[in-house]
């Protein structure tokens, strides 16, 4: 047994220098790897191989689209797919180009579609119209639309702040109010700015504020953020600020109207009270006229013509009347 295995190896090594002597003579040579040259100048290709030089590989038995880098492969060309590479999936063979549109196959089952006149789109499917043929009248980056080229005109889909035919007017950017968190918008003429309430900060207010970010504990001292604490904001209506507050309490109004009646008591006793004493002296000259009237007749008639002074004396004051019966005067 050893002695045949010894036999074997003589005669493999013979033939692979036997190989390498005939490959050396082909012209050209043959693949030194996967062919030897005989004598009639002709490469002789080992199982698996083919090739003038022996230097292609044999693909599968059915590979139909396929290639190989080893012997028996199967490696499928773009637009093939299968384990014989025999189902096609080239992208224009389901002639994806619409309205006579030519298709252009690319690489990894890509397409292209080279439209006829009047019509757009990746697959021709847009007729061309006026956004098209007119090009956007849009300003502020409104989207120009047509229909898909129907319309006979084009119009304008406008992003929000702008409004109008051809997004031309420039309009309030806080309608809606673009801050969250109950922050206050400020419109900046097509643009906004928010002004954020305390724990709140980004150009919508949508972002908390972390004090831990700026590590404020020192020592080894370990952050924790504390929740935010909740604002609230008092909201006024017009209708509340319209309504009429009373400038007196029910309490008030009836102290207030005590001290009115009382003083009103008290001014009327003082007014009687005075009246009634001019009302006396009123009355007491009408009586001091009437007695001095009746004292002068008497004396007047009982005088034989003498001058006659005669002294009346009035409660305030002292008066001296003088009369004369043939004067018919009297003398103060």
């Amino acid at each position: 047994m050893i002695a045949t295995g010894a036999l074997l190896r003589v005669l493999l090594l013979l033939l692979a220098f036997g190989h390498s002597t005939y490959g050396a003579e082909c012209d050209p040579p043959c693949d030194p790897e996967y062919g030897f040259c005989e004598a009639d100048n002709v490469c002789r290709c080992h199982v698996g191989w083919e090739g003038p030089l022996c230097d292609k590989c044999v693909t599968a038995p059915g590979c139909v689209n396929g290639v190989c880098k080893e012997p028996w492969q199967c490696i499928c060309k773009d637009g093939w797919d299968g384990k014989f590479c025999e189902i096609d999936i080239r992208a224009c063979t389901s002639a994806p180009c619409a309205n006579n549109g030519t298709c252009v196959d690319l690489e990894k089952g890509q397409y292209e579609c080279s439209c006829t006149p009047g019509f757009s789109g990746k697959d021709c499917q847009h007729k061309a119209g006026p956004c098209v043929i007119n090009g956007s009248p849009c300003q502020h980056g409104g989207a120009c639309v047509d229909d898909e080229g129907r319309a006979s005109h084009a119009s304008c889909l406008c992003p929000p702040g702008f409004s109008g035919n051809f997004c031309e007017i420039v309009t309030n950017s806080c309608t809606p109010n673009p801050c969250e968190n109950d922050g206050v918008c400020t419109d900046i003429g097509g643009d906004f700015r928010c002004r954020c309430p305390a724990g709140f900060v980004d150009k919508t207010c949508s972002r908390p504020v972390s004090n831990c970010a700026s590590g404020p504990c020192l020592n080894g001292g370990t952050c924790l953020q504390h929740p935010q604490p909740e604002h609230h904001i008092l909201k006024v209506s017009m209708k509340e600020l319209n309504k009429s507050t009373p400038l007196l309490t029910e309490g008030q109004a009836i102290c207030f109207t005590i001290l009115g009646v009382l003083t009103s008591l008290v001014v009327l006793g003082t007014v009687a009270i005075v009246f009634l004493n001019k009302c006396e002296a009123w009355v007491s000259n009408l009586r001091y006229n009437h007695m001095l009237r009746k004292k002068k007749n008497l004396l007047l008639q009982c005088n034989s013509g003498e001058e006659l002074a005669v002294n009346i004396i009035f409660p305030e004051k002292i008066d001296m009347t003088t009369f004369n019966k043939e004067a018919g005067d009297e003398e103060i």
